[in-house]
């Protein structure tokens, strides 16, 4: 553009209104994110408590088939949103219509299968899973709803995408919030008006649909007419640009989905009975509190990271992934390492003396957790180059070197068996970036990033877990709440002062602070 050229008024407005509404459906969805994990949080030990730990782990293997199953959508959602959204820009209505059509069924037979695969397995539950003679029932019921409900599921994903396209985040995060407080009580409603097992599955699974009209009213901000967008009608020629796309996306992600969320259904299998995959969702819904609050965190630096990239900058790559692992490595380190601290209080508090062992394994996994997420700056601009043909070959041989792992020990480790696997995928997946693609494909010093962003977050945090624990030994503190508050404080003010003294050096501290606060330019 000329320098001299004026963006015209109307454009500006456009542009302008659009980054709001990208934002707030960015901040919408922070609140989904952290509200579903929150009401998991307080409603596990609440559910177990009340329909005993074999029994909810039978929810617990619902809820991990219903997931698996969910790679067939075959990486349609992503390619969807993107075509969706070039098609949005350019008003090619016509366009939308005959692919969201096409969506339609393909979804629909995508719901289908699910359905028949659901009802298939609901005749052979002994023999995939470790279920006794009283819970085959109950199994089967489950096997029946989901094979009810998976195909209004699917088909919701179309209405999903097409939003999404159109910059309606921010209404799908509210729903989302909607259903994540139905959710929430549901369960307390189940406990209080004592349904049973299969009464509360059923409600919840309609609380799971309940966003669905309300997805298919907000279409009417298309240009044209729901039925449109949504009356069964395949057109393979429109559809093929997207499925083309779609399926390198999903042998991206294939091994990757497999990895983790095959490994409790593996637990289920080989493990001794249902009540191991209810200690695996409470340790589970613990980690990924960190993922939901990682998240915020990378929300904040990410978007300037992906802007350098796009711009060609190397050296402005390089600072800006430095600043971005160094920060998530500090806040993550905090996180993880006072849960790490805390881990045997907080089972107690939260689930009761029988989950005290427990600890070990949520230790392990909450640092399998900081190994995998400071590495998300890296694997962002991994993704946004293109080049990922290498991702699939180091997720194929880091998932099937994994998940043996997991069977082999499920008889005598139990959840254990599943923690490790997960750690061992993750130690080879994050070896294969710093051999491969941080030095090779993004030409950046892996060494450095490693010792100088990461390595120091993880130090101080592991010698503030020690000091405060010998700290917290010598006083004489009551278990229970006064402990987790006490030795919380202790490390935080050990781990801020080695922060201050090694690693966030003054001129550091108001860079950030300007950059948070919107003043200066910062690295942005």
């Amino acid at each position: 553009m000329n320098p001299n050229t004026t963006v015209p008024p109307q454009e500006t407005v456009g542009e302008s209104h659009r980054a709001k509404r990208v934002f707030a459906g960015s901040l919408w969805g922070i609140l989904a994110k952290i509200l579903d994990a929150l009401a998991k949080f307080i409603t596990i030990p609440l559910l177990v408590g009340f329909y005993g730990k074999a029994d909810y782990g039978l929810i617990a293997l619902a809820f991990s088939l219903n997931a698996y199953l969910r790679l067939m959508d075959l990486g349609f959602n992503v390619g969807a949103v993107r075509y969706f959204s070039m098609w949005t820009a350019k008003e090619e209505w016509e366009k939308i219509g005959n692919v969201s059509r096409s969506s339609v069924v393909f979804y629909g037979v995508i719901g289908l299968a699910n359905a028949v695969i659901f009802l298939g397995m609901s005749a052979y539950g002994q023999q995939l899973f470790n279920l006794t003679d009283a819970q085959v029932p109950l199994y089967r019921q489950m096997m029946y709803i989901l094979a009810f409900s998976t195909v209004l599921n699917w088909l919701s994903g179309v209405a999903v995408q097409l939003l999404s396209a159109k910059d309606e985040l921010a209404y799908v995060n509210r729903v989302t919030v909607v259903s994540s407080i139905l959710n929430f009580t549901v369960a307390l409603l189940a406990i209080q008006l004592h349904w049973t097992l299969i009464t509360y599955f059923a409600w919840y699974t309609l609380t799971t649909l309940i966003p669905i009209p309300f997805y298919i009213w907000r279409l009417r901000v298309f240009p044209i007419s729901r039925s449109v967008l949504l009356a069964p009608r395949w057109d393979g020629g429109a559809f093929r640009e997207i499925l083309t796309y779609s399926l390198a996306i999903f042998l991206m992600g294939l091994f990757q989905l497999t990895a983790n969320n095959l490994r409790p259904l593996l637990l289920g299998k080989f493990a001794n009975g249902m009540e191991v995959l209810t200690d695996y969702r409470v340790i589970q819904t613990i980690a990924m509190l960190i993922v939901a609050f990682g998240g915020v965190f990378m929300q904040v630096l990410l978007p300037s990271t992906s802007k350098a990239y796009a711009e060609g900058d190397h050296q402005r790559i390089e600072r800006m992934v430095f600043e971005a692992t160094k920060y998530i490595s500090i806040f993550l380190s905090f996180m993880v390492f006072v849960l790490i601290l805390n881990a045997d209080e907080i089972l107690l508090l939260y689930m009761g003396n029988d989950y005290s062992g427990l600890s070990l394994w949520l230790s392990l996994w909450l640092l399998t957790v900081l190994l995998s997420m400071h590495n998300t700056p890296v694997a962002s601009l991994v993704l946004s180059t293109g080049k990922t043909r290498f991702l699939v070959y180091s997720s194929a041989v880091a998932c099937m070197v994994s998940l043996p792992i997991t069977i082999i020990f499920a008889p005598s480790l139990q959840v254990g068996a599943a923690v490790v696997g997960y750690l061992v995928y993750m130690v080879l997946q994050i070896g294969f970036f710093y051999s491969y693609y941080i030095p090779k494909v993004l030409r950046l010093d892996g060494f450095r990033l490693f010792t100088r962003a990461f390595l120091p977050a993880a130090v101080g945090g592991v010698s503030a877990l020690l000091i405060s624990r010998y700290a917290t030994g010598q006083l004489t503190l009551p278990h229970g709440y006064g402990m987790v508050i006490a030795s919380s404080v202790i490390f935080a003010v050990i781990y801020v002062v080695y922060l201050l003294m090694f690693v966030l050096k003054p001129a550091a501290i108001r860079e950030l602070k300007e950059t948070l606060m919107g003043k200066g330019n910062g690295n942005a």
